[in-house]
């Protein structure tokens, strides 16, 4: 069963001030679910988060491992398709911040 983790949870395991977790949410640079009016987060996308936002090479190189691993689990999706779809997300990402 995966873990699930309120926003005040995440804050808490960052240590950072909750009002950041929910900025990171707002700005979907941290996956979540609403549930009415609150927010869960599933510890798997917190720990996607902190491995795609690492600047260890190594870390990164596991981000990509992992990219490789989702391709090979769903050979409808080739690994290939997956990276472009997270460049195509990171340029999105990287226009709206220079605006």
């Amino acid at each position: 069963m995966r873990e699930i983790m309120t926003p005040e949870q995440v804050a808490g395991y960052l240590q950072l001030n909750k009002d950041t977790v929910y900025r990171l949410i707002r700005q979907r640079k941290l996956a979540a679910t609403r549930i009415g009016r609150s927010y869960r987060i599933p510890k798997e996308d917190l720990e996607s988060f902190l491995v795609a936002n690492s600047t260890g090479p190594a870390v990164r190189q596991a981000l990509f491992r992992r990219v490789l691993q989702i391709g090979e689990r769903n050979p409808d999706l080739s690994s290939d398709t997956v990276l472009e779809e997270l460049e195509r997300g990171d340029h999105k990402r990287r226009s709206s911040k220079r605006v």
